[in-house]
């Protein structure tokens, strides 16, 4: 296995172990086919051939999509806040 094959794997379990968070939130089941797509994805990783600047590339739309989580569940916190 390469370096390349092990970052991507990393991303895509990243997002996955985000699942249970995302189920609770305001997505619900929204992105269940999604992460149907990207279990299916983890486990052909190894027999991909990857490039730096294509496993860079997820890295920071995995680093982005983080970051909108993190947004979205802050926004969340101050909407409960003021109802209480």
């Amino acid at each position: 296995m390469s370096i390349l094959q092990i970052r991507l794997k990393n991303c895509i379990q990243t997002i996955l172990d985000l699942e249970p968070d995302m189920r609770s939130g305001i997505w619900g089941r929204h992105f269940d086919e999604e992460l149907s797509t990207l279990r299916e994805y983890l486990q052909q990783v190894d027999h991909m051939s990857l490039a730096e600047d294509d496993v860079r590339r997820l890295e920071n739309a995995t680093a982005s999509f983080l970051a909108e989580l993190s947004c979205s569940r802050e926004g969340e916190l101050q909407k409960k806040r003021l109802l209480q």
